[in-house]
């Protein structure tokens, strides 16, 4: 492992922590954040402006991890709020469409099935089997493509995206929309290749609920949600009438949660500190390791077998997922399960250890050769 267990609260030596892919636990450095930001509340007014500057010092780090300047960043409640924000920014017309597929996650392909209402085609493409093709993806855009919606790891397979490589094939104009909540922290992410990029806080970042929504200007310099608050906008003293922030705080419609401010800037740094590139090699050599162990048990892995179409979720078909997740749950090996598959998902804090244990488990309890 890279850093140890007894970095983390409530994780003893004995457990498998392998359902990070749904929430890992908490840091202990967290404690310490709590009671800051309790001494920061009880400030009155100082308190409120520290509130802002640890949002400023979270922005800064989450630079350091998505390429894109700190003012390009919002931090909101939710990765799926995010998603409703850029959809909403569009004017959308009959004869538009949007792209998505079938297995990628549902608030990205609920929040462009909506847009049905409005006229706009909804491109949803079917995958082969649990595969999704990024060729079908982009054999499905044209020239009245405006969004693209896609996770760059999927929380179904853990399917892994060339976003280079996709986002210089996307035809002019496309806008593309990138999911990257079981990437970021763990895996390098590239917000320079989006025109958005969102995420959760509290899977691979080891922070709480709650959200990021970066916006790359560079690419994308028009971004108007229809929701605006107090927070990403100021009144306009020359009329009845408010102006857009220029920076990504206009999606913010009003104070964040600082509380989970503080977590989750103690969360980056924890990170930034050991390396996302560190990070990324540990995992992926024991991804590789668990990959190869579960293939040989005989399962059916929905993972894809290319290693480069993999991050930090290995995951295998299965008929009960509950029923097997309560079960290993109760030997310690946590993991994540549903719509008929069981995930493990790695992170820093995994070992060789916790990969021997969960394949030595799976093999006796399902009684494989």
């Amino acid at each position: 492992m890279l850093v140890p267990k007894s970095d983390f609260l409530h994780f003893s030596d004995d457990l498998v922590m392998l359902a990070t892919g749904g929430q890992p636990p908490l840091l202990r450095v967290h404690r310490e954040m709590f009671d800051r930001f309790a001494a920061d509340k009880a400030r009155g007014m100082a308190g409120y402006e520290a509130h802002q500057a640890i949002a400023r010092a979270a922005k800064q780090k989450l630079s350091s991890l998505t390429g894109l300047p700190p003012s390009s960043h919002a931090l909101i409640g939710n990765a799926s709020e995010g998603i409703s924000r850029v959809v909403s920014s569009f004017e959308w017309r009959v004869g538009d469409n949007v792209v998505v597929a079938n297995k990628d996650y549902a608030s990205g392909r609920f929040a462009l099935q909506r847009l049905r209402a409005f006229g706009v085609e909804v491109r949803v493409i079917e995958a082969k089997g649990w595969y999704i093709d990024p060729h079908d993806l982009l054999a499905a855009c044209d020239n009245n493509t405006r969004l693209m919606y896609l996770s760059h790891v999927t929380s179904l397979t853990g399917q892994r995206f060339d976003i280079a490589k996709i986002a210089a094939a996307l035809p002019a104009g496309t806008t593309f929309l990138v999911d990257a909540s079981h990437s970021m922290g763990v895996i390098p992410v590239d917000a320079r290749l989006a025109d958005f990029t969102v995420s959760s806080g509290y899977k691979f970042l080891c922070g709480t609920h709650t959200g990021i929504l970066a916006w790359n200007q560079e690419k994308q310099p028009t971004f108007e949600p229809l929701g605006v608050g107090w927070h990403g906008a100021a009144s306009d003293p020359r009329a009845d009438d408010f102006t857009l922030y220029p920076d990504a705080r206009r999606a913010e419609l009003g104070n964040p949660n600082y509380l989970d401010v503080y977590l989750l800037n103690a969360s980056l740094q924890y990170l930034l500190n050991v390396g996302i590139r560190q990070i990324s090699n540990h995992i992926r050599s024991l991804a590789d390791g668990l990959y190869e162990s579960l293939s040989d048990l005989g399962l059916v892995l929905v993972t894809p077998d290319n290693a480069n179409e993999r991050a930090a979720n290995i995951a295998f078909a299965y008929h009960d997922p509950a029923t097997l997740v309560r079960e290993a749950a109760g030997e310690n090996i946590l993991l994540w399960g549903g719509e008929g598959r069981v995930r493990a998902s790695l992170h820093l804090f995994n070992d060789q250890f916790d990969v021997d244990r969960y394949v030595l488990w799976l093999k006796r309890h399902l009684e494989l050769p």
